[in-house]
């Protein structure tokens, strides 16, 4: 009975934490989790690109950095810079971007890196679909 307890335990843990790496796939395009760096162990955020023939979407968003707020921060994909944005008074920041309305959106295949950085070049979160 201890084994079968331990067992189920460890497969729970497993699945606890394989599956929020990617939440989705499909239709819906491709949603990731960004993981805290050192500098900001309360952060969090996610990652969502979706690619039509002839449309790309892409939203980059991090929370729980209230120490930045009203700063700026920088989202990097794929190795270049998407944009910035002001952190809110609750501490986040997004940015949505969609090719259709002119907006740069870098193509995204996997391996791709997300990176989110303070101004003074600063890790918050990261993560790659």
């Amino acid at each position: 009975m201890k084994r079968i307890t331990i067992l189920l335990a460890a497969a729970a843990f497993v699945l606890a934490v394989s599956v929020p790496a990617v939440l989705a796939a499909g239709g819906d395009g491709t949603r990731i989790v960004l993981k805290a760096a050192t500098a900001f162990p309360a952060a969090k955020g996610s990652a969502t690109s979706k690619a039509k023939p002839r449309e790309r979407e892409l939203e980059v968003e991090v929370e729980h950095i209230r120490r930045l707020a009203g700063k700026r921060v920088a989202f990097f994909v794929a190795g270049k810079k998407v944009g910035t944005a002001k952190v809110g008074p609750l501490g986040a920041a997004q940015i949505d971007r969609n090719s259709e309305r002119g907006q740069f959106v870098p193509a995204v295949s996997a391996g791709s890196g997300v990176r989110v950085r303070t101004a003074a070049g600063v890790l918050i979160v990261k993560g790659s679909f």
